[in-house]
């Protein structure tokens, strides 16, 4: 591995923690709004309905932070054990560009197609 190889590692390992972060602040505040600690359920039987369909959405949103948190772990050891950009499913080096846009991908382009159509 060259030095250059070892600071875009370091660039990518700092755009995943600060990403972590980001989630972890963003699932914080998600999880005080489903606490009502500011706006306790209300008597109004319509109302409450909505807020139920609210909270819904909120856990929605949690459980996504919740996996994309549990995504860039992941990565994160990947990165610690030299196996970062890798396809987990044929072994080739993943598109940089695909890491560009999901950091934490663990799949290639051809292998996520390949996963994700109908069978």
């Amino acid at each position: 591995m060259t030095k250059s190889d070892d600071v875009q590692l370091d660039g990518v390992r700092d755009r995943l923690l600060r990403q972590r972060s980001e989630l972890i602040v963003r699932a914080g505040r998600v999880e005080g709004d489903l606490r009502h600690s500011s706006d306790p359920l209300v008597a109004d039987a319509p109302d409450q309905a909505a807020q139920i369909q609210n909270d819904d959405v909120l856990r929605k949103i949690d459980d996504a932070a919740a996996a994309e948190i549990a995504a860039i772990d992941l990565a994160l050891e990947r990165l610690k054990h030299g196996r970062y950009g890798i396809c987990s499913v044929c072994h080739v080096p993943i598109d940089p560009q695909r890491l560009l846009a999901v950091p934490y991908a663990v799949t290639c382009v051809p292998c996520s197609q390949a996963r994700n159509s109908p069978r």
